[in-house]
């Protein structure tokens, strides 16, 4: 099994490499600088070169604060840069098949789990730019028969997640005030919005099992199907420490639009067995204590 990740640096594609090596996959996992999207012609190189079985694009900017900042940039490295991977894999490895990572943001606001036939309608500049992505996949698939498995990924988390992502944030501030050993205080954004997290390592076995399994659908929502309040997260991080901690809300740290409510329907993958379901809990627990490190908080 010859298979390329792109993107492959980030937080996420190291988890997946380690995933799909374990289960003997041969991986060619490329990222800044060795490639850049927007290149055609090295994207084009990199698979006339390996000619691979699968390809998993995680190339992307994957914040949505980041997308607002620069919603030009969003369009162009989510759209344009999956295009010209896209273009290359059927160029050159026409019967591979191919898996692209799409959002929970895609959907439009509802106050019960969302349903892979729910309505898309984001509110946002990333979500925008995944539907256009899922959109140009169903193209390529009726132009040129290509393989391509989306999946539309609710929140995941774990160790190594950049601190612009809230929960990490949480944790690199509570662990920092912990090892202080004195009562500290904590900036945040958006307390009250409900959300689907899940645990990365859970969710890069299910990209796995989606390459490599027959697959029914196009489209399989990732995620761990429980809604949990961002608050509740919040004051389970801060139960880890054993000085007290205070919260303050950040200007800064709060979005243009924030949907209030979003869940997971997991249904097509709990049904095929993919999904591990790791508790959040557990997850923050293991990113608390290796954000403590050798110092050993409590």
């Amino acid at each position: 099994m010859n298979t390329v990740v792109i993107g492959a640096k980030g937080f996420v594609g190291g988890y997946l490499v380690k995933e799909l090596e374990s289960a003997g996959h041969k991986v060619t996992a490329v990222d800044i600088p060795e490639v850049n999207l927007l290149d055609r012609e090295c994207i084009d190189r990199l698979l006339q070169n390996t000619k691979p079985d699968y390809v998993v694009n995680l190339a992307a900017i994957s914040s949505v604060g980041a997308s607002w900042k620069d919603p030009a940039s969003t369009i162009q490295v989510n759209v344009v840069g999956t295009l010209n991977v896209l273009d290359a894999i059927a160029k050159h490895s026409p019967k591979a098949k191919t898996l692209l990572i799409g959002s929970a943001e895609e959907y439009a606001q509802q106050s019960t789990p969302l349903k892979e036939s729910c309505d898309r309608e984001a509110s946002n500049p990333y979500g925008i730019s995944k539907i256009a992505q899922e959109n140009f996949a169903e193209l390529y698939r009726k132009k040129y028969g290509m393989k391509i498995i989306c999946t539309r990924s609710f929140n995941h988390t774990g160790v190594g997640q950049r601190t612009s992502f809230a929960l990490p944030s949480f944790v690199q501030q509570v662990a920092t005030i912990e090892k202080s050993g004195q009562p500290g205080v904590i900036k945040v954004g958006n307390l009250s919005a409900w959300r689907d997290f899940s645990d990365v390592r859970d969710v890069v076995h299910v990209y796995r099992m989606l390459l490599e399994n027959k697959n029914k659908y196009e489209v399989y929502n990732v995620g761990s199907g429980i809604a949990h309040k961002v608050g509740d997260l919040l004051q389970t991080i801060i139960g880890f420490a054993s000085v007290n901690i205070s919260v303050e809300q950040d200007p800064e740290k709060m979005r243009p639009v924030d949907i209030p409510y979003q869940c997971c329907d997991n249904s097509r993958i709990v049904e095929l067995g993919y999904w591990n379901g790791t508790k959040i809990e557990e997850t923050l627990k293991w990113m608390f204590d290796h954000e403590c490190g050798a110092k050993n908080c409590n």
